[in-house]
């Protein structure tokens, strides 16, 4: 008998253990469906959300995040501007899961809590030299081995989740913490410091945040130097692809393995968000000078590759992103016809023949070609 009560409680230890490690339940995440393609928002917008922009995105979404410097200058700040536009989307879909955006390492301007971190010199990040670590020459970055520093960022998030309508945290900016050239720049006891230090952090903000709120980090990315997937599945509950067939992940391998990154997050639970592009981003020059209907001329033109290669390893709780950008007008709540057309369930896993991948739908067949960046979807 003691021996049969001794393997229960092994048993219910690693289950507690196996909970813990993929962050919190299916209850808490956002209403998902397979009738038409999973949507989701990610912007920051000039000025609050007018009702008529609120109503459609809470009508089009169960999700968005709200980024830094949301809402201003109609708001003093942007813990106020996402609070006031959080409680608005809440109260037209009491589906919808607003996530509050919060940088893990860059100190950024537009928050309020950033006077309280640019009162605290000893907190700022330095070189090996002794020098200010600044991003570009201006912006501060946290020293996640620092627990104080740690402990004003939790506290922070906590304080904007519990007082606002916000159901959890982006968490920004993980690949440039990990960064391999960090090494040369802070030494390697420092950097393995602050690599252990942003593992603390995450577990610090689960026990903040309880089970009832999202942590969504940002993320998976492939490119010919560094493959980096789903690492920190510990806690938390979603991952972001942010850099799909752009800048430095344009490549086919890169490509693929980004596709094959969200096949693997997905199946063991997590959300992950697909940020797809038209081909261009918002740091290009000459995109950015055309008109905007020709900007979203393209969009429209250039949307299949990208929508069949999420759909290709899409998952439950994945959904996709389509814009050039972070700001409202990048085209952050721009929609189009195949978003709207039947999809169904899928019937099979992703298929993979070289740089061919392809999958079924209950409404659709999907076809991709990553090395020609060409696809193809049949919608039935």
């Amino acid at each position: 008998m003691k021996r049969v009560t001794l393997k229960v409680i092994f048993n219910a230890l690693i289950l507690f253990i196996c909970f813990q490690s993929r962050g919190q339940s299916n209850k808490a995440f956002p209403k998902f469906s397979w009738d038409k393609v999973p949507v989701a928002f990610h912007f920051g917008k000039q000025g609050a959300l007018t009702n008529d922009e609120a109503k459609f995105i809470a009508s089009h979404s169960n999700y968005v995040v709200l980024e830094k410097g949301h809402g201003l200058p109609d708001s003093k700040n942007t813990e106020t501007g996402i609070k006031v536009d959080a409680k608005k989307l809440k109260e037209l879909n009491s589906n919808m899961k607003v996530i509050f955006y919060w940088n893990a390492f860059l100190d950024i301007s537009t928050y309020e809590a950033h006077h309280v971190y640019k009162s605290h010199p000893e907190w700022w990040l330095k070189t090996k030299e002794g020098e200010l670590d600044l991003k570009k020459g201006k912006t501060k970055r946290y020293d996640l081995s620092n627990p104080e520093v740690r402990k004003w960022w939790v506290e922070t998030v906590k304080n904007e989740i519990s007082n606002g309508s916000t159901d959890g945290v982006f968490m920004d900016a993980f690949i440039q913490v990990g960064s391999p050239a960090n090494i040369e720049l802070w030494g390697q006891e420092k950097y393995d410091r602050i690599q252990e230090g942003l593992k603390k952090l995450i577990a610090e903000t689960r026990a903040a945040l309880g089970n009832n709120n999202l942590i969504v980090y940002n993320g998976i990315r492939s490119n010919p130097r560094r493959n980096v997937g789903n690492n920190f599945p510990d806690y938390t509950d979603a991952v972001m692809i942010e850099h799909f067939g752009i800048i430095n992940s344009s490549s086919k391998e890169s490509m693929l393995q980004d596709i094959q990154e969200m096949e693997k997050a997905g199946k063991t639970g997590k959300i992950v968000i697909f940020k797809g592009w038209p081909g261009y981003a918002w740091l290009e020059k000459d995109f950015m000078a055309k008109p905007l209907k020709e900007k979203q001329e393209i969009s429209r033109k250039n949307i299949t590759f990208p929508l069949a290669s999420f759909l290709a390893g899409a998952q439950e709780n994945s959904y996709l992103i389509y814009n050039w950008g972070y700001r409202f007008k990048h085209g952050a709540t721009d929609w189009y016809p195949e978003f709207d057309k039947p999809l169904g369930k899928p019937l099979n896993n992703m298929k993979v023949n070289g740089w061919e991948l392809t999958r079924d739908f209950e409404h659709a067949s999907i076809w991709v070609d990553l090395e020609n960046k060409i696809a193809k979807i049949d919608w039935k």
